[in-house]
């Protein structure tokens, strides 16, 4: 076989040597904006369910999260990151039959140090409306070059929410974005689907496939998208502890977190937790946390297309590499429906 030339977001280095994983969630409403919960109720419930860091994302509105931090924060065991989701519409309609359907993206700016101003919109309130004409990829380049420069990382949100955003729309998306491939909210579409006319909208996870195949180098977001924090056991909205990310960083802190999600250093989870994982210039491998008379899992290896590569059973997955399959990355399902995906490793012939 010829020497393979990898990129790989899981190759040891040195900074990673003594790395520890964090398990958090970076899309979070409070009564800041939608949600219905104060940002202490919020943090709390996310410290109190096994959570290590969570991103506040309320909508045109930065949460001060210093406050928080020292009530409930904790070196190396719980952080809480300030962030927004920046809320911008389109000028006009993309379907004749619904003229007053304005289509929506929406991007997290996560860690980021002001608000940034969704175009047409103005300080202080939820939601901006793009002057007529203007399309919706120049609308995700301005405002998450804004992001970048309030020193956030940019998140780009659910894009099958109201069948809003099509693959040309993301086309022009940055290195090193973060993409919803799936979101807890109840109403996101995260499968994506046809209608009565036949048209087909992917899924946000063969959107992301198709984005990694024309060479984006995009990292898979879980998230819950959460609002509501009051009567879990009752209701069936957007609540918490529906999706996440675990992220592998040396340090608990906003810029080293912030920092490994840029990076790609993490894996995103419904429910699956992943022990380990790694690639060498031969395969990549991984460790599922499960017990032998436990949930069952199959991990399928995804890679140029959205093509599956191969289907493995068990607890240690793992895939040699071939040396055409563009990307290799891993999408796990256990036997009640948890699932779990890794980022993908980007694989050429020399």
């Amino acid at each position: 076989m010829n020497r393979l030339i990898l990129l790989s977001v899981f190759l040891g280095s040195a900074v990673l040597s003594q790395a520890a994983w964090f398990k958090g969630n970076t899309h979070t409403h409070t009564i800041n904006s939608d949600g219905n919960a104060t940002p202490d109720v919020v943090a709390r419930w996310y410290r109190e369910n096994g959570y290590q860091f969570v991103v506040i994302t309320d909508h045109e509105y930065v949460t001060d999260v210093a406050p928080l931090n020292a009530l409930f924060g904790r070196e190396g065991q719980f952080l809480v990151l300030s962030g927004q989701e920046v809320s911008q519409h389109l000028g006009q309609s993309r379907d004749p039959r619904d003229p007053t359907n304005r289509p929506s993206c929406h991007v997290n700016a996560i860690n980021s140090r002001r608000v940034v101003v969704p175009i047409g919109g103005t300080a202080g309130k939820a939601f901006g409306f793009a002057p007529p004409g203007m399309t919706m990829a120049e609308t995700y380049a301005r405002n998450i070059a804004e992001i970048r420069a309030a020193g956030g990382l940019a998140q780009v949100n659910h894009p099958n929410w109201q069948w809003s955003v099509r693959l040309e729309d993301l086309l022009g998306l940055p290195d090193d974005t973060l993409f919803e491939i799936w979101n807890g909210h109840p109403a996101i579409n995260n499968l994506g689907g046809t209608d009565d006319d036949g048209n087909v909208a992917p899924s946000s996870e063969a959107l992301w496939d198709s984005l990694l195949s024309k060479g984006k180098r995009l990292w898979g977001v879980a998230a819950d998208d959460s609002h509501y924090f009051y009567h879990l056991d009752e209701i069936k909205g957007p609540k918490p502890g529906q999706a996440w990310v675990v992220v592998r960083a040396d340090a608990l802190t906003a810029e080293k977190i912030a920092a490994a999600l840029a990076r790609g250093e993490f894996y995103s989870s419904t429910g699956v937790v992943i022990d380990d994982l790694a690639a060498t210039a031969d395969e990549v491998t991984l460790r599922i946390n499960g017990q032998p008379r436990g949930p069952r899992y199959l991990t399928k290896f995804v890679g140029q297309g959205g093509r599956v590569l191969a289907e493995v059973a068990g607890l240690r997955p793992h895939y040699e590499f071939k040396g055409d399959e563009g990307y290799v990355r891993a999408h796990l399902t256990d036997s009640n429906g948890h699932q779990a995906w890794t980022q993908p490793v980007f694989v050429r012939r020399r």
